[in-house]
């Protein structure tokens, strides 16, 4: 597969089918999932164990989840994929909704890196509150 293949489908593991074990099965062992460190659940999170824990407390934090990729853009192993965020923070019902790239490096059909970047990540702690 492709790595644009590769990260879609791991979206849709995780994003149409809510199948975390599945998302993680297409991690290298050593895969990193990077958050924004201002985020409840920032941080370099390394391995399944821990990518698996920074997602537990995504879903904690967010009653409501999405993220629909518009495009895809790919250079060799890298993917970044660009599209609408939107969340609803569960301890407060706000909803927040803006742009973010996810920037994916996939090396030997794993992904090694997702790079969330955010395009507001003030509104979520402002949403937080």
């Amino acid at each position: 597969m492709e790595p644009v293949e590769i990260v879609k489908a791991a979206y849709a593991a995780m994003l149409d089918r809510g199948d975390l074990e599945g998302f993680l099965a297409f991690f290298a062992e050593d895969g990193a999932l990077l958050e924004a460190d201002s985020l409840p659940y920032g941080g370099r999170f390394v391995g399944a164990d821990a990518i698996r824990g920074a997602l537990i407390k995504v879903v904690e934090t967010f009653s409501e989840f999405s993220y629909k990729p518009d495009v895809f853009a790919t250079s060799g192993e890298w993917v970044i994929a660009y599209g609408t965020f939107a969340v609803t923070v569960r301890s407060t019902g706000k909803k927040v909704s803006f742009p973010l790239a996810e920037v994916t490096h996939v090396v030997d059909g794993k992904i090694k890196l997702i790079n969330p970047v955010y395009g507001d990540t003030a509104a979520i702690l402002a949403a937080l509150n």
